[in-house]
This record gives structure tokens, sequence and C-alpha cells, in this order.
């Protein structure tokens, strides 16, 4: 069995229970991806490592001529394939096995996984699948929590998903998450407020994350809350620990690059050399 099954399965959880299974929006998706230009993405073949419900396939698809697939381990690759019906290639695996991903599917042009690699036991596990899968010559992207930046979550956060990661999913959902996304909604709102009236690069707690999240209803803010509780791993990566996998001897070494976002996550990636 994974290691990692713990993990997708409460996930599961979260995403098979979710509001709406195409919970963001197509400007998070294609901020969330770049520098990658969804244009440059016509007529290539991309794989999402850890697609949970297909919340981001489901915008991709509907740039014309991408041929798209996902990989989960938990049961919400059902709730996926419900929603991107037969347009997406769904598959139920364990991302961090790259050999066996490798003789079903091949490599892709473009390979990314958002918000997954830090809930994994081993990360630079997931990380190496990601290479892996990506063709010579093609592109990766990831997005990880920082370990910048995330000090009260690591602080006051991290103790609560400990115990409540441990709990019946209806009742963390509903008695732990639904109150807690309260203050954290109305706070979201208020940094949002602040820099209306002019006062920007706020130096107080997740600024630059309250003003991202803000934009979105109560509903978003309490199944972000909600999928931080839920996961057994979280782990809180340094920039230091993404420029070591950089290294890796695949990749072009000028294609990289590593980009802080709103104050509270890496996105990084690069090309794979021609072999």
């Amino acid at each position: 069995m994974s290691k990692d099954f713990e993990t997708a399965k409460k996930f599961s959880n979260s995403w098979n229970n979710v509001y709406n299974p195409s919970v963001y929006t197509y400007e998070q998706v294609t901020e969330w991806i770049a520098p990658w230009n969804v244009n440059e993405m016509k007529g290539q073949s991309v794989l999402e490592l850890g697609c949970g419900s297909g919340a981001i396939l489901d915008h991709l698809q509907k740039i014309c001529n991408i041929s798209l697939t996902g990989i989960d381990l938990g049961s919400c690759v059902d709730t996926a394939r419900k929603l991107l019906n037969e347009n997406v290639n769904i598959i139920q695996a364990d991302l961090t096995d790259h050999k066996y991903i490798l003789s079903l599917l091949g490599r892709f042009d473009r390979c990314y996984t958002i918000g997954v690699l830090h809930h994994l036991r081993e990360p630079q596990k997931g990380f190496e699948s990601l290479i892996e899968l990506t063709k010579p010559g093609g592109y990766f992207h990831a997005w990880v929590y920082a370990h910048e930046g995330n000090w009260i979550v690591r602080i006051f956060v991290e103790p609560l998903r400990i115990f409540a990661n441990q709990i019946p999913w209806w009742f963390n959902k509903f008695i732990i998450a639904l109150p807690l996304s309260v203050p954290f909604y109305f706070y979201a709102k208020l940094c949002s407020l602040l820099k209306k009236f002019g006062f920007s690069n706020l130096r107080i707690p997740l600024f630059d994350y309250m003003l991202w999240i803000s934009i979105r209803d109560f509903r978003f803010h309490h199944h972000v809350v909600f999928d931080q509780l839920v996961t057994p791993t979280t782990h809180y990566i340094k920039r230091e620990r993404i420029e070591k996998w950089l290294k890796h001897p695949l990749i072009e070494p000028d294609s990289i690059y590593i980009k802080f976002r709103n104050g509270n996550g890496w996105k990084f990636g690069g090309r794979i050399k021609t072999r």
C-alpha cells in the first residue's frame, strides 16, 4: 500500500464533498500555472499529478486541442470523471510511482502539480515523478507551501491539523473548519479594504495571500480551511530545498525559475534536457 494512501483517502473526503467540483476560477488556474501561457499549450499533451476533483483540468479543457490526463490516488477520481466526462483521461494511481505511470502512459509535453508535493510523505519522490514523466525538451511546473511567510500557520494551525485530521471528515468540516472560516473570511475582507484605502504592503500575517483570496465567497474560504485541516501530512518547504531539487541532472539549468507566490508559496519549474 502507498505511504500516501491515508492522505489521498482524506483529501478525497474533501473533494468528493466540495460544494463545487470545479471550485477554482479560470483566473486562479492561469495564475497558478504561470509562467506557462495557456496558448502555448495548444496541441500538447499535459499531465496533472494529484488532480483531486479535476478542478484545474476543468478550466484547461476549455482551451481547444489539449490532450489532458489527471492522476490521483484517491476515490476523488470518480468525482473528476463525472466533472470532466470523457474529455480528460483520469487514472487512479500513486503519483510517486513514476515507473508504473511511465509504462502506462509514457511521457508528456508538460507535467505539473499544484498543492500536492507538500502533502506527500516524501515530497522529493513526487518531484522525481514530475521530472521523469516530462518528455525531453518538455516543461514541468509545481506549486508548494513555503516555509517562508507561513509562520502563523505553522505555529497555530499545524497543532490543530494534527488533531483535526484524525476525526470524522464531517465533524472536521462543519464543527471545526466552519467556525474558523468566519474570522478567516473577515480578515481577508479587512485586508482588501485596507488596500482600497491605500494601505499596501502591510507587514501583517499573510497580507498578500488575503488579498488574493478575498475576491472569493465564504464557501471557498470554508473549503480552504477544511483543506488545510483534513490532511495527515503537511510540509512547509524552504527555497533552499527547491534549489537542490532543481539541480537534477535531467533539468536544463538555464530554464529553471523559482517565484515566491502570495507571500506563502513557491512556484517553480523548468525544462527537461533533450537527450
